[in-house]
């Protein structure tokens, strides 16, 4: 096989992998930014390590895409992290904390009971709700939220 044929199915494979790994809706934020930081650094090892051997723009991009698998796993377990944290800590829960749930796949009962065992209270802001709203927070949670301060 020839050198462009490798370097196309190498780019070929390195455009699907990004595609998997970030086109996920219920993708994390830090799974989104470890992938593309990896496949930044992967792509300049792999560029510079292949340019040794006169294939350079094949490291490139193999670099590229085991760095965005391995940036993309790293990140994945700070999310879950994050979300297992939250789940098992008794603090009571901040915007962010609802948004990681709401994106983490977490179903509205589960959230709502965190909120309320938790005893969190929410004086939303309209620029807040649309930001819950836009980040996939549900309206059965968002009503839950707007109702603590009545509690």
């Amino acid at each position: 096989m020839n050198s462009r044929k490798k370097s196309f199915l190498a780019l070929c494979f390195f455009c699907v992998a990004s595609l998997a790994v970030l086109g996920c809706e219920s993708t994390g934020e830090n799974t989104k930014r470890g992938a593309i930081g990896g496949a930044l650094l992967g792509s300049i090892a792999g560029g510079v390590i292949g340019h040794q051997s006169g294939h350079g723009v094949a490291g490139a991009l193999i670099g590229g895409g085991v760095g965005a698998i391995g940036g993309g796993l790293i990140g994945d377990k700070i999310d879950a992290r994050s979300k297992d944290q939250i789940l098992t800590s008794g603090e009571k829960l901040g915007i962010s904390d609802v948004i990681v749930l709401a994106k983490s796949g977490i179903g509205d009962d589960a959230i709502v009971d965190k909120i309320a065992k938790t005893g969190s209270v929410y004086n939303l802001s309209v620029e807040e709700i649309e930001a819950l709203r836009k980040e996939g927070v549900s309206s059965r949670v968002l009503n839950y939220m707007l109702n603590t301060t009545k509690k």
